[in-house]
């Protein structure tokens, strides 16, 4: 049985794209189930209910010796404490490669496109596609749309619209009502605690030799979170002390206006204040690239 799941603090793209890799490798006479690392998001769930699928499991406690394919992540730190003993055997992903070491070479395809469902969908044959039932199409039609932004983040490419626009076809959906529906869920912070609105989107990474915690919000205007600001600030700073992180960062992206706000916290650019980058909507090829800049600097000196 090979385990397929995402990182955790699992968005849309690592929890539907991990339920379509499970099946397709089943349509490979490949035994696989899907799983979940974590809570799912309310526009993960508005994806699987207009799917009228229901939700992968979380995964077991623990899955040593087990085989497995990773979706959405190659960082170690951004997987399950027991990776490190699992005998990673796929990949399918977007991101730079991590420091994840493998027993033996596995299948990888990693392309830099917009989501991790662009890529497998561009993995599978046409007559995969043509087979792949409509509510599957739908969850890797919500993932691509989540990840681009409805197809205006940076990371989109000429690959992420030609598979919405199948997957559209596909499914008989609406792009722009399913999208706008999509983003609304998307980003919904009603009722959600400061220390939820973190979690929910946080990834750890390492960079430039410094451990960072780097947690995204996003919303359609910036006075949803108006009231929120100062006790997302003091999450912040429990973030850096509880993780022993060199540097927090909260990336508040305000997805109408296209620009993100950061904020800071831990014992590395400590001095710093909040900032705001217009244009800037991807931490992975907007923000990661400027903190790497930053951070250098800093050891520099």
């Amino acid at each position: 049985m090979i385990n397929v799941f995402g990182h955790i603090n699992p968005d849309s793209d690592a929890i539907c794209t991990a339920v379509v890799t499970a099946h397709w490798l089943n349509t490979c006479n490949r035994e696989a189930s899907a799983w979940r690392l974590g809570e799912a998001s309310r526009e993960t769930r508005f994806i699987f209910s207009e799917a009228g699928l229901p939700l992968p499991p979380l995964s077991p406690t623990r899955a040593e010796g087990t085989e497995v394919w990773l979706v959405d992540f190659t960082e170690p730190a951004q997987g399950p404490e027991w990776l490190p003993h699992c005998n990673v055997t796929g990949i399918i992903d977007h991101h730079r490669l991590g420091g994840l070491a493998t027993r033996l070479p596995p299948e990888v395809c990693i392309k830099p496109v917009g989501s991790s469902a662009t890529v497998l969908w561009l993995l599978m044959s046409e007559s995969d596609r043509n087979s792949l039932p409509p509510a599957l199409a739908i969850l890797l039609l919500g993932a691509v749309l989540s990840d681009t932004v409805n197809l205006r983040s940076p990371t989109t490419t000429e690959s992420d619209i030609r598979t919405v626009t199948q997957l559209c076809v596909r499914t008989g959906i609406s792009r722009k009502s399913f999208a706008r529906r999509l983003l609304i869920a998307k980003t919904d912070t009603t009722g959600l605690s400061p220390q939820n609105l973190l979690d929910r989107d946080l990834k750890a990474f390492v960079i430039a030799g410094t451990d960072v915690r780097i947690a995204q919000v996003e919303v359609m205007d910036r006075s949803q979170l108006s009231a929120l600001t100062e006790p997302l600030l003091a999450s912040l700073s429990w973030l850096a002390r509880q993780t022993g992180a060199g540097l927090a960062v909260l990336m508040l992206t305000n997805i109408t206006d296209n620009y993100s706000t950061l904020y800071f916290a831990g014992p590395i650019l400590s001095d710093a204040g909040p900032c705001s980058i217009p244009g800037m909507l991807s931490r992975k090829k907007q923000l990661l690239p400027w903190l790497e800049t930053q951070l250098n600097k800093c050891r520099s000196q």
